[in-house]
């Protein structure tokens, strides 16, 4: 069993919600802080706290609480009120950073109370419908970034750094002869996936990023790759191309590899971040910023929405996305949902549809991650919304419908990993709307991928980014005996 983190865990879980995110996200920093100290600070307060002003931490809003009537608050004030107008002076850019900021200053304060309620007493997670513990199962010596489970009972393992792993019978075996990763940055072996007729054909999908020679500006370049193959006696075989990008597209950035894989109908459905080249996720002759859509055998469908367009990459399914690492099928209506990164604010949840463009970068919820403004706009015509979205960010990854047995009040909900957050939510999806979204687990480890077993209960990968260790562990109700 998995010794819980709990006789420091409040205090940790207070340091967990902003040290990370302040790591990653910068949270409450940089420019739109400046910003904030400037023309804000004297009638707020240094802490948004509130003075001669109101506070502006306390989600009490009188003119209105959504991020449009903030902005506008902030643009053209209240003047019989006393609240200024400061669209003279400051930017739509510069307003929308300091909306953000507004937004993450109101998450740390919240934080307190978030601890309080997650903190495992005797080891026993409480949310609102269930309670579980957490086991355990096996580690590796690296980052765990996605498993898949066999029909013999033993467990596949992807590193990132390269190797992939069999858990059978409580042994840790390699997997041999795996393609060679560019292991640069956020890439490496990412997603793994058995095929939906694995007992028949036995074929192993494998997503991970590839240098070929390429170069950009004389640095060595890569993107995202997708074989096929089979494993005989712990090794890897029978491999098989199945997208694979020329040269001349790769980009030298370490960032934004996406993946994660959805099959339908015959269909193979993934995800290619933008590479760190932010324009190209609008650019529909580039693969960067895409979902794709291919046949499981690597053929490119001659339906696919700009299959027939001059200059244009096959293979897209949507386009306009900045870092989708989460891709699940809705197993009430086979929809296809997403999540992505987006920068310092504006995780997205998406409903993915054929042809459609998801705004990145022309619309964002987020920012810079120094504080300085992207755009102000959040909508754009034929540009879709996100169904739902964090501000600030909760460093969204993997996702999973969960389809257990063991967490019946949750049956039929998306499970939603985070990473910088160490978060794992739950939510609620009626008619393609996001009608909640709570937090199930936070301040036990970064959060990369969540899936449901064959045995009804939830599994997760848990990464310690001061150690480098990944693990897989089970969510086990608090009444299991096992």
């Amino acid at each position: 069993m998995h010794q819980i983190r709990s006789s420091l865990f409040f205090l940790s879980l207070i340091i967990s919600s902003t040290a990370p995110l302040l790591a990653q996200n910068r949270i409450g920093t940089g420019s739109a802080d400046a910003l904030y100290k400037t023309y804000c600070a004297t009638c707020h307060g240094q802490n948004l706290e509130g003075g001669q002003g109101s506070s502006l931490i306390d989600d009490v809003w009188k003119y209105g609480a959504t991020d449009d009537a903030i902005a506008r608050i902030i643009a053209e004030g209240v003047p019989d009120q006393g609240v200024v107008p400061w669209k003279a002076v400051l930017s739509p850019e510069q307003i929308r950073s300091l909306v953000i900021y507004i937004r993450e200053k109101t998450q740390l304060a919240r934080s307190g109370q978030l601890a309080e309620r997650l903190t495992p007493r005797d080891g026993v997670f409480k949310t609102e419908t269930h309670a579980f513990r957490l086991r355990e199962i096996v580690s590796v010596n690296g980052i765990l970034w996605s498993m898949a489970f066999l029909p013999d009972g033993s467990i596949l393992l992807a590193q990132r750094d390269g190797p992939l792993w069999r858990f059978v019978d409580g042994e840790k075996r390699r997997i041999t002869g795996t393609p060679e990763v560019w292991q640069h940055g956020q890439g490496g072996l990412m997603e793994m996936a058995l095929h939906p007729d694995y007992a028949e054909n036995g074929w192993i999908y494998l997503g991970y990023s590839e240098n070929i020679g390429a170069r950009e500006n004389g640095r060595e370049a890569g993107m995202t790759a997708v074989v096929r193959g089979r494993i005989r006696d712990d090794r890897w075989v029978d491999q098989e191309e199945i997208f694979h990008v020329p040269g001349e597209f790769h980009t030298s950035a370490g960032v934004h590899f996406g993946t994660r894989f959805v099959f339908k109908d015959g269909y193979l459905f993934f995800g290619i971040g933008d590479r760190g080249r932010m324009h190209m996720a609008q650019d529909l002759s580039r693969p960067n910023g895409k979902i794709h859509r291919i046949h499981d055998d690597g053929r490119i469908p001659t339906d696919n929405p700009v299959y027939n367009r001059p200059g244009a990459f096959k293979s897209i399914w949507s386009y306009g996305h900045r870092n989708p690492q989460g891709l699940d099928i809705d197993p009430r209506n086979g929809d296809i949902w997403e999540t992505e990164h987006g920068p310092r604010g504006g995780d997205e949840t998406n409903w993915i549809r054929p042809g459609l463009n998801y705004g990145w970068p022309v619309i964002t919820f987020g920012m810079n991650y120094d504080g300085t403004p992207i755009t102000d706009k959040t909508a754009a015509e034929g540009m879709e919304q996100p169904v739902h979205y964090w501000v600030p960010s909760i460093a969204v990854c993997g996702i999973d419908f969960y389809e257990g047995d063991k967490f019946p009040g949750w049956t039929g909900n998306l499970l939603v990993t985070g990473l910088a957050s160490q978060e794992l939510h739950r939510l609620v999806i009626e008619e393609r709307k996001v009608l909640k979204d709570e937090i199930i687990l936070k301040g036990q480890g970064r959060v990369r991928d969540v899936l449901s077993g064959p045995d009804g209960y939830i599994y997760i990968a848990l990464n310690d980014r001061t150690s480098g260790r990944g693990a897989l562990y089970r969510l086990e109700p608090a009444d299991a005996t096992n």
